[in-house]
């Protein structure tokens, strides 16, 4: 099937998963040395200006933190280094007498202050199965610091192998890396995408890609929600996306909210278009008899 006008929203977000799978961890690198990998930081940092672009970050100790109320990330920390893996990029802070220095595209030179008063749940149940996650993103860190653009060839599943394994391994952001290279692939390749050209669309989900986004899920991470929403927007399926990002959005997913508030814009500014056009559309001329 070719693309139409209505497949606007579908390109713009088959490329944004496309340049999300471009990401790679710009020259920051952290070597072990024995450093101790964890993910036990936990509480509530606030920025000291009011000119930074993130107000606060809030971490629960636990792998996950929350970015300025705008979405969910994920850390770990390796000796005085901590790495946060937000929607889009890559942070990269020293932390410092309960501060935060920011160190990497757009957290640098910005200072974040640890608020002791304040009340951050700890979602720390495990010390032993939390650092085992930080251990594994530290693995998922060196994997995009090394193989920046390996996967870019179609004949190479090297990258999608190492995705797979940490999939496998326990790690949800991997999985969903993996999912969104599967979703690539069933569009055509990420050559098709960023190269504007027509994109066959599957009218079914694909089995597979539905499986991993659903372990996602299981593991306890409401991204996958995200992911699965926009998945079903790929599909041209409004409907399924729709009730899949309120559910997320009810079980705390932020990504999904908004992207549930964006498909509502967009069906709003479609209907008005809608009935501007037919408004416009002059009506025929009765005779007299």
């Amino acid at each position: 099937m070719k693309t139409t006008p209505e497949n606007t929203v579908l390109r713009c977000f088959t490329r944004t998963i496309a340049l999300l799978m471009l990401l790679v961890t710009p020259a920051l690198h952290i070597h072990s040395n024995g450093q101790e990998i964890t993910n036990r930081l936990t509480g509530y940092f606030n920025a000291t200006s009011d000119t930074l672009l993130y107000n606060y970050f809030s971490f629960d100790g636990n792998g996950k933190l929350d970015i300025t109320g705008m979405g969910d990330g994920y850390y770990f920390q390796k000796g005085d280094s901590l790495i946060v893996y937000p929607d889009k990029s890559i942070f990269k802070f020293l932390l410092k007498d309960n501060k935060l220095y920011g160190v990497s595209e757009w957290v640098n030179g910005g200072v974040w202050q640890l608020i002791g008063d304040s009340v951050v749940e700890s979602r720390r149940t495990s010390a032993e199965a939390a650092d085992r996650i930080a251990y594994l993103l530290n693995q998922y860190y060196e994997i995009k610091a090394q193989d920046r653009t390996g996967f870019l060839a179609a004949e190479d599943h090297a990258y999608r192998g190492k995705m797979k394994a940490l999939c496998d391994s326990g790690l949800s952001k991997a999985c969903l890396d993996y999912a969104g290279l599967r979703i690539i692939e069933n569009l055509g390749g990420i050559g098709a995408l960023l190269g504007n050209k027509p994109v066959d669309i599957k009218q079914d989900a694909d089995p597979e890609i539905l499986s991993i986004i659903e372990k996602v899920i299981r593991m306890g991470d409401m991204e996958g929600y995200a992911v699965l929403g926009g998945y079903y927007t790929t599909l041209q399926d409004r409907k399924k996306a729709k009730e899949v990002l309120e559910k997320g959005g009810e079980l705390g997913c932020r990504r999904c909210v908004w992207a549930a508030f964006s498909i509502a814009l967009e069906e709003e500014a479609a209907g008005a278009e809608a009935a501007g056009k037919k408004k416009s559309v002059p009506e025929p001329v009765k005779r007299k008899k």
